[in-house]
C-alpha cells in the first residue's frame, strides 16, 4: 500500500514537472519590436530629460547661492528683489530675449479647393504648448496673450480662446523665449505634432527672428487661493 502512494505521488509530481515544462516552451517569445531607429529615439529623449533635470537643478543651486550672499544686505532690498523675481516668475512682467516664432495658418491649398477651415484645435495648442516646454522654451505667448501656468486654453461657443481670449484670427502667432532658438525651432519641425496639425488643415512654419523678442506681461487677474495675508502680530 505504501508502495503504491509512493508511486502515485511521483508520478503526480512527475506529471506537474513535465507540464510546466511543456507550457514553459510553447508560450511565445515576448521580443522588443522597435527597430534601431526608435530605440535610438527614446534613448535621445531619456538623455535630454536628464540635462533639462540637471541645468534646473543648476539653476536652482545659483538661486540658493544668491540668497546666501544676500544675507548681509537688508531685508528690505532682499524682499524687493525676491518679489520682482517672482512677478517676473509668475509672467506679470513685460520681459525680452531671443527665441522663436511659430505662426499656426490654413493651409492654402484647402482654401484654394473650398473646404471649411475649422478652428485650432485647443487640444493641439495645448501638447504644442507643452512640447515647447519640454524642448526649452522659458516663456510663451500666443496672439499677443501671455500664456502663465494657470492659463486656460479652451473651446468656448465653438472657438479656441486663451483666458477668454479668441483665437480665431489667422495666422495664430506663438512667441516662445529661450537660450537656444536653433534648438528649438529645429525640435518643434521633428516633433510629431506637425503632422497632427496638417492632418487637421493647418501648417506650421517657424523662424528664429535675429533681434530680441518681446513678451507682454500678462493682463488678467489672478485668483489666489488657499493663501491669506498675515497682519501685524501674527494674526490673520
Amino acid at each position: 500500500m505504501k508502495k503504491k502512494l509512493a508511486f502515485s505521488l511521483v508520478t503526480l509530481i512527475a506529471g506537474f514537472m513535465l507540464a510546466i515544462q511543456f507550457n514553459l516552451v510553447n508560450q511565445p517569445v515576448v521580443s522588443d519590436t522597435r527597430d534601431m531607429w526608435e530605440l535610438k529615439n527614446d534613448l535621445l529623449k531619456e538623455q535630454q530629460t536628464q540635462v533639462d533635470l540637471i541645468e534646473d537643478i543648476s539653476k536652482l543651486e545659483g538661486k540658493i547661492a544668491s540668497y546666501e550672499t544676500k544675507k548681509n544686505e537688508s531685508k528690505e532690498e532682499v524682499l524687493r528683489d525676491t518679489l520682482t523675481e517672482l512677478k517676473t516668475d509668475a509672467g506679470l512682467t513685460e520681459i525680452k530675449g531671443s527665441g522663436v516664432i511659430v505662426s499656426i495658418q490654413p493651409i492654402k491649398e484647402e482654401i484654394l479647393l473650398g473646404e471649411r477651415i475649422e478652428y485650432i484645435s485647443p487640444v493641439l495648442l495645448r501638447r504644442l504648448i507643452n512640447e515647447m516646454y519640454r524642448f526649452g522654451a522659458d516663456e510663451i505667448s500666443i496672439s499677443g496673450q501671455r500664456y502663465i501656468s494657470s492659463s486656460v486654453i479652451r473651446d468656448i461657443n465653438g472657438q479656441p480662446k486663451i483666458d477668454g481670449y479668441p483665437l480665431v484670427d489667422y495666422p495664430v502667432e506663438m512667441q516662445a523665449l529661450t537660450v537656444n532658438p536653433k534648438k528649438l525651432k529645429q525640435r518643434i519641425e521633428g516633433s510629431e505634432l506637425m503632422d497632427d496639425f496638417f492632418i487637421d488643415n493647418f501648417e506650421v512654419q517657424i523662424k528664429t527672428p535675429s533681434g530680441e523678442l518681446t513678451l507682454p506681461a500678462y493682463q488678467n487677474e489672478i485668483n489666489v487661493e488657499h493663501m491669506k495675508p498675515i497682519m501685524d502680530g501674527g494674526e490673520s
